[in-house]
Order: structure tokens, then sequence, then C-alpha cells
């Protein structure tokens, strides 16, 4: 039997229980940790734009004047996610006033 170490991805906790699985059969873990806001997470995700930290990642390119689909294709997400989180962030390339 193999142990693995989980941890949590926001907080680097090690007061992590497991809290049932996804429709795909995937095992899903939550963080005991009091200080940290983390709901439920998983180890592996199947899609890219489920992992955490892909959200910042669009925000810095369009940030950086990359496109929608420049984004998508290099991220590996769809093009409606990198939609989202824009619209979802509000971000504008015009100068507030």
């Amino acid at each position: 039997m193999v142990m693995v170490e989980v941890k949590c991805p926001i907080c680097g906790g090690e007061k992590v229980s497991k809290c049932g699985k996804t429709e795909n059969g995937e095992q899903r873990y939550i963080c005991n940790a009091i200080e940290c806001s983390a709901r439920t997470f998983r180890i592996d995700y199947r899609y890219e734009g489920s992992k955490p930290g892909i959200e910042e990642k669009i925000i810095a390119m369009a940030a950086n004047a990359s496109g929608i689909r420049d984004t998508a294709r290099v991220l590996r997400v769809s093009t409606d996610k990198v939609m989202d989180t824009l619209k979802k962030r509000k971000i504008s390339s015009a100068p507030s006033i």
C-alpha cells in the first residue's frame, strides 16, 4: 500500500481529510485548518481551467495584452473560461479617471 501525503493547495497545511468523491469517481479532500479558506479540492484535475492559480495567469496575460484566443491556447483552457475570468475580474484596458 502506498501512502500519499496530501497538502492543502491554499495554506499548505497537512490537516486534510477525505470529503467524498466527484461525479467521475475522483477523491475529494477538505482542509481542516481553522485559518484556511479552502473548501474542497482534488489532487488531480482533468481540466486545466480548474487548477488553482489559473485565473491569476489569465489576468496576468490579459494585462500583458495577450488576446483571448492566445491565452486559451497557451494555458490549454477554453475561451469561455478566459472570458468568464475576465468578466468576473472586470479587467479593462482603459485608465480610470
